[in-house]
């Protein structure tokens, strides 16, 4: 049976450069918004999920409780911290609705490696991803004692942790390779994730039959 985990999804992009007029969270690939797929993909290996976003941000309806990013601290790390720290405990996947291709097999792989790690975190053609990562319980402390020195970014503040990072060599060897950590960003990036989804296979599509799948491959209730 595959390892579990909590889950946080960080919500808290208002998505100016996209152009919709409303938060990313918003933005729809293959008729779902970015929010419902990231909730979709963590449900297959978490038991527990919540949201993380800004208290003034609204959001696209939801299955899971939604908590606020630290007061006085914009950023993603802010939603991270906010995340870790509403959950029980244990290890935690975090995903940032900006990875709309993201796999459960991919993120349940990072969740193997964890171990005696602070942190699993993938840099796909070198660069940290720190929104589509794996965290020990450990984790919480440090990044929330990093923001309350001032620290904004989420990727200096992963790299005090002292991961294991996983370069591009490693995750190409995944079931689902490098393409899931397509990063959506701007109105030219939602036409191309539009794209890539309709290019793949049904098996391979973050969508239902691949939810089944996974949720078999983890032991869970299909």
């Amino acid at each position: 049976m595959r390892a579990r985990a909590s889950g946080v999804v960080v919500a808290g992009g208002r998505g100016m450069r996209l152009g919709l007029g409303r938060p990313k969270a918003f933005a729809e690939i293959g008729g779902k918004t970015l929010l419902a797929r990231a909730e979709e993909v963590l449900a297959v290996l978490c038991d527990e999920i919540v949201i993380a976003a800004p208290a003034d941000l609204p959001l696209p309806a939801h299955r899971f409780p939604r908590v606020a990013d630290v007061p006085g601290a914009a950023g993603p790390l802010s939603g991270i911290v906010a995340g870790l720290r509403a959950l029980r405990g244990g290890p935690a996947i975090v995903l940032g609705v900006d990875f709309p291709l993201m796999r459960p097999e991919t993120l349940g792989a990072l969740l193997e490696r964890l171990g005696g790690e602070s942190a699993v975190i993938p840099a796909p053609g070198g660069r940290l991803q720190p929104l589509a990562a794996v965290y020990a319980e450990s984790a919480a402390e440090s990044l929330g004692a990093s923001l309350a020195l001032g620290e904004r970014s989420a990727v200096a503040a992963a790299m005090g942790l002292d991961p294991l990072v996983i370069t591009d060599a490693d995750l190409a060897r995944l079931e689902s390779g490098l393409e899931c950590f397509f990063n959506l960003n701007t109105q030219e990036d939602l036409g191309e994730a539009e794209r890539r989804l309709a290019t793949l296979a049904p098996e391979c599509q973050p969508g239902a039959a691949d939810l089944t799948k996974a949720r078999r491959a983890a032991g869970g209730p299909a």
